[in-house]
């Protein structure tokens, strides 16, 4: 059985993963409609309609990771979407096309976002056993004054190795990209 700051650690960051991945879609939904085109999934018709569909859903996935009582089924749903995120990514890199925006960057500038890797593939993956963490029976403990601390302490944690980890994957991206065009000169 989970702690039930784990529990809670896990909810709340997922919470403000999915709302802030959700305003950043609907706030630049014509740029996020151009990315989701560019996977080259979907028919066009369908393009429009499934980028103002993810980010309601994933406002609604926010949303329910903060304030659901069984964070059994937002886990669940987590799970499947970041597995299709991932599918998608693969997808578009078995075809050999890494140079397009995986769609994923909170707002960065234009031309910053970060581009197709196996590294997004394995960081949606993490984030899917994540999320079924809270899918596991915690205890009844209540929660104390030391709790709420640790608890933004976790989430800073998880904030700062989430920035991490992201920044080592657009990295080693980048490193990639350069050494094809230095090979290509060759």
């Amino acid at each position: 059985m989970l702690d039930p700051l784990v529990v809670t650690t896990v909810s709340v960051a997922f919470g403000l993963l999915f709302l802030l991945g959700a305003v950043h879609k609907l706030t630049s939904l014509t740029e996020f409609r151009a990315i989701l085109a560019d996977y080259r999934l979907l028919p066009a018709a369908l393009v429009a309609p499934v980028a103002a569909g993810v980010g309601g859903l994933e406002a609604g996935l926010g949303a329910a990771w903060l304030f659901a009582a069984d964070k059994s089924l937002p886990a669940m749903v987590t799970a499947a979407l970041l597995s299709v995120y991932a599918g998608g990514i693969a997808i578009n890199l078995f075809r050999g096309r890494t140079h397009i925006s995986c769609g994923c960057s909170f707002g960065r500038s234009a031309g910053g976002d970060d581009l197709l890797s196996w590294g997004l593939v394995g960081r949606n993956l993490v984030l899917v056993a994540g999320a079924g963490t809270a899918m596991l029976p915690a205890t009844g403990r209540a929660f104390g004054g030391l709790d709420y601390f640790t608890l933004v302490a976790a989430l800073l944690a998880a904030v700062l190795l989430f920035a991490a980890s992201n920044q080592l994957i657009r990295n080693r991206a980048a490193i990639q990209a350069w050494r094809r065009t230095v090979h290509r000169h060759d």
